[in-house]
C-alpha cells in the first residue's frame, strides 16, 4: 500500500494548489478545499477515487494493483483535478 499510495501522492501533490488531508481513514487530495481524489485501503487492496465527469459529481474507483497502468492512473488523476479546480489555477497550467 505505501508505495503506491506513495505514487499517487507524487502524482496528485504536483499539481497546482493541491493538499493532502486524512478523512476517516482515506487519504484525501483536495484542490482549494474541494476533493478531487482520495485513495481508500479496502479488503481487496487500495484503490483510487477520482472524480469523474458527468452531470452530477460521482467518483470512479481504480483498483491500484503491481500491474496498475500508471499513466493512465495519472491521466485520471490530472482530469479529476481538472474538474474541480478553479479557473485561476486551471489558467495555471495543471499538466
Amino acid at each position: 500500500m505505501t508505495d503506491n499510495l506513495a505514487r499517487i501522492r507524487d502524482i496528485a501533490l504536483l499539481l497546482p494548489g493541491v493538499t493532502e488531508d486524512l478523512h476517516d481513514g482515506e487519504t484525501w487530495f483536495l484542490v482549494e478545499g474541494e476533493p478531487f481524489a482520495r485513495v481508500a485501503d479496502g479488503a481487496s487492496g487500495l484503490h483510487l477515487c477520482v472524480a469523474d465527469e458527468g452531470a452530477a459529481p460521482h467518483w470512479t474507483t481504480i483498483a491500484l494493483t503491481a500491474d496498475s497502468d500508471w499513466t493512465l492512473v495519472e491521466d485520471r488523476i490530472a482530469r479529476s483535478w481538472e474538474r474541480v479546480a478553479p479557473t485561476e489555477l486551471l489558467e495555471a497550467g495543471g499538466r
